[in-house]
């Protein structure tokens, strides 16, 4: 099994879900209890599935390199905002306590960027690792056999 399978089907799982709750709204049985669905709520399931899974993704994927899984944890912080901003849209949010939530939620990201990442900048090059040389080095190493030879 794929290790992200988990991280896959949950987006498949989130729109079972929206399209499960638009099948309970219009079913005459259920729609006075679904009637607080609204295309809202569905922007904000789906968008809150998808943030969770890059940043899911971002935090598990191990063999990528630094940009990219900085990058996916701030994908999944700007999906998490707009559903954020879907739901002030389906219930009633004061105004004044929205910028700071959105705050919070970019600061949540850049944290889990640098605790996933080890607080590296960037992916270190060959010239980063101990014990190596470069080209002049290596060809004095290599004249050096051939004169013991």
């Amino acid at each position: 099994m794929d290790k992200r399978f988990f991280s896959r089907i949950l987006i498949v799982l989130g729109v079972v879900a929206v399209l499960v709750l638009w099948l309970l709204k219009e079913l005459p049985a259920t729609a006075g209890m679904f009637g607080w669905y609204s295309l809202s709520w569905a922007a904000t399931i789906f968008a809150g599935v998808v943030g969770a899974k890059f940043i899911l993704d971002g935090v598990f994927m191990g063999s990528k390199g630094v940009i990219s899984r900085k990058f996916t944890i701030l994908l999944g912080a700007v999906c998490l905002i707009f559903a954020f901003i879907c739901l002030t849209a389906a219930i009633v949010i004061p105004e004044n306590i929205v910028m700071p939530i959105i705050a919070i939620i970019v600061a949540v990201a850049i944290f889990l960027g640098i605790l996933v990442t080890g607080a590296r900048k960037w992916d270190g090059g060959d010239n980063q690792r101990v014990g190596y040389k470069n080209y002049h080095q290596r060809k004095a190493e290599e004249e050096k056999a051939e004169k013991k030879n």
